[in-house]
């Protein structure tokens, strides 16, 4: 999405008076694109522990964002000393153990076994923005640590109306959280669940994704549900503030949801007819993108009806 693209309506002045913040947990990479459509006005806060990496984003350019400060801590929780489990494949670094015998059967070896222990000192999320903005967009991937990470940081909690967090549906780490104990946890801190975003499928085979076939036996096989990112917004009735109820109208339609956005919006006396045209330039944008990613996906698919994809 074109990260000007609220910026050219009537709504970007107000945006840009809302001092919007989001933090991002686990920003290896970059900083998460989820708000692009309203970067200009975002002020973001990134996490990554390790050294290399975080000098990576140190030495990165913080446009299209209003402002980045990356913040070289692993976040917990606790204040104090932990142990960081370190696969072959780093990316699957986590404050939870790996389960070798998940990894085996989903061949995802390579995130869960061989893992070395390396002494980590952790803070809790309070605790690392303590005098900096409170966030109202909070996003979190930490490889299973999400829910200790929420549970420690009460006041960041308080002042989110939107929160996106990985979570499981299997445990590839000994006692993670699976999704049911994530959803418990939001809902009775006043989120609703609003959407279920890249769900991951793992086979025990190295089977060609669904829709696809590939040459092997089996050509074709569903997987089974892993992971995925659970997208929560915090619910009208417990916002606590004419301030938090734009902030969560604006952060909604900034990620496509005008139907949660346009009775908040309204509450907060903006001009609604601003809001319907921007959702019609949005869903125009959104149905050209889907015609062009169909249009590409349209030989592969072909190939696996013929001979199957490699």
């Amino acid at each position: 999405m074109n990260t000007d693209f609220f910026r050219r309506t009537g709504l970007a002045e107000i945006i840009t008076a809302a001092d919007l913040s989001a933090v991002d947990i686990g920003s290896r990479g970059g900083f998460d694109p989820d708000l692009l459509p309203i970067a200009w006005a975002v002020g973001g806060i990134g996490f990554e522990p390790e050294p290399q990496a975080f000098a990576a984003l140190q030495a990165s350019d913080p446009a299209p964002w209003r402002s980045i400060r990356w913040l070289p801590s692993a976040v917990g929780e606790k204040n104090g000393p932990a142990t960081l489990w370190v696969p072959p494949d780093p990316v699957g670094a986590s404050l939870l153990e790996h389960d070798p015998a998940v990894g085996r059967r989903f061949g995802l070896s390579h995130l869960t076994s061989d893992c070395r222990a390396l002494a980590v000192e952790t803070v809790t999320l309070d605790h690392a923005l303590d005098g900096l903005p409170a966030p109202a967009y909070l996003k979190l991937d930490v490889e299973g640590a999400e829910l200790s990470i929420l549970r420690a940081a009460p006041r960041s909690l308080a002042s989110a109306v939107a929160i996106k967090a990985e979570a499981a549906f299997v445990a590839a780490r000994k006692n993670q959280p699976l999704v049911a104990d994530l959803d418990q946890f939001m809902r009775g801190n006043g989120f609703e669940l609003m959407d279920i975003i890249r769900p991951t499928h793992w086979r025990s085979r190295p089977v060609a994704p669904h829709p696809y076939s590939s040459a092997g036996k089996p050509a074709y096989s569903r997987g089974q549900i892993g992971q995925c990112d659970l997208l929560y917004f915090r619910r009208p009735e417990a916002i606590t503030s004419p301030e938090q109820r734009l902030k969560a109208g604006l952060i909604a339609m900034a990620l496509g949801y005008f139907d949660h956005a346009t009775p908040l919006l309204r509450q907060a006396d903006l001009d609604i007819e601003l809001v319907a045209k921007a959702s019609r330039r949005m869903g125009q944008r959104i149905a050209l993108r889907q015609m062009r990613d169909s249009l590409r996906d349209l030989v592969p698919l072909l190939r696996s009806w013929l001979v199957g994809i490699p």
